[in-house]
């Protein structure tokens, strides 16, 4: 599934200093071929869709308003995005909340 492929891919960059400051200065299509290339494929558009999900669904947990003035978001200040999501973002989101936001397993085409 390439909601899991994604939160798998962004936990191993968070527990590998080396690889976010790889991939920290790169563009979004760069950082899902390295997704790719350590098997775990996911698409631009789920990446978009399943961060945003997760990122209001933390919100509303948090019982916060999930707006322009977000407080985590004040964190991302003075690091990359990428950085913002596997140091900051990341460790706030639960399995729980990441398969609240996955929609049912997809089944394999045959």
């Amino acid at each position: 599934m390439s909601a899991a492929n994604l939160m798998r891919f962004l936990r191993e960059v968070a527990a590998r200093s080396d690889l976010l400051a790889h991939l920290e200065m790169q563009g979004k299509e760069a950082v899902i071929a390295a997704a790719a290339d350590f098997g775990l494929p996911f698409t631009e558009a789920t990446f978009d869709q399943v961060i945003w999900d997760l990122e209001a669904r933390l919100a509303a947990r948090r019982a916060e308003a999930f707006d322009a003035h977000f407080p985590l978001w004040e964190t991302m200040w003075g690091q990359t995005y990428l950085a913002y999501l596997v140091l900051d973002f990341i460790p706030c989101v639960t399995d729980e909340d990441v398969k609240a936001v996955s929609g049912p397993p997809q089944q394999p085409a045959g």
